[in-house]
């Protein structure tokens, strides 16, 4: 069962690429595992496995099966899909109050579907993921366009008011010539502030993935050089 992969900051390289920009929601990613012969039979957050046990991630199970698991199984046994054997869905699980990961205890949790890998086929493109599966519960679509510095600002500065910020979507085509996702994450400078509010500045050098020209270039933002 594959973890879902992680996603890198901005990359200034495919800016000029058409893209699919999803609000990005702050909780912790859970997957659950379909097969043609046995249903949902696997459950894990992006790391370990659980069952319905766990303390803290047991309840995002029924949670997420009574959301989607009849819905999904109608979409997989459509004449696209009928093909594909297998079907991981990627969820984030999370609560009003719910932070960097964290969460209350008091909260009402809930869980939204956010992506969908077919194995040996890759992710469902953000275009038919919206198109298949946009009449369940998934993250709003923020922009649609061509990736620029400027949309990347927008985020930043939070223009479009969102809790974390957005997960930015686009294709490329393999040398078989099928459609790659290719996936990188912009946050807004209210969330990184936060994160460095509460934890420090080395902590939000780890959740830049170390990398001090991303640290440099949030600084500049935050002091609006």
């Amino acid at each position: 069962m594959k973890s879902y992969p992680t996603i890198q900051y901005f990359n200034q390289g495919l800016f000029g690429e058409n893209i699919y920009a999803f609000n990005k929601i702050d909780g912790s990613n859970i997957r659950a595992q379909w097969n043609r012969k046995s249903g949902w039979y696997k459950f894990g957050t992006r790391n370990v496995m659980i069952d319905e046990n766990d303390p803290i991630f047991g309840s995002a199970i029924p949670i997420f099966l009574n959301k989607y698991g009849d819905e999904l199984e109608r979409v997989f046994n459509q004449k696209k899909y009928r093909k594909i054997q297998s079907f991981l869905a990627f969820g984030e699980y999370f609560g009003e109050s719910s932070f960097s990961g964290m969460h209350l205890s008091t909260d009402v949790m809930d869980v939204i579907l956010f992506d969908v890998d077919q194995y040996k086929h890759g992710f469902v493109t953000p275009k038919n993921f919206i198109d298949d599966f946009g009449h369940l519960d998934i993250p709003e679509l923020i922009y649609q366009g061509k990736y620029t510095m400027e949309f990347v600002n927008s985020v930043y500065k939070d223009a479009y008011k969102l809790s974390e910020g957005v997960v930015v979507k686009g294709i490329f085509k393999t040398r078989n010539n099928k459609d790659e996702v290719w996936q990188v994450k912009i946050k807004t400078l209210n969330w990184l502030l936060k994160v460095k509010e509460l934890h420090g500045k080395n902590a939000l050098l780890k959740e830049l993935n170390g990398d001090k020209k991303l640290l440099n270039f949030f600084d500049k933002v935050q002091l609006g050089l």
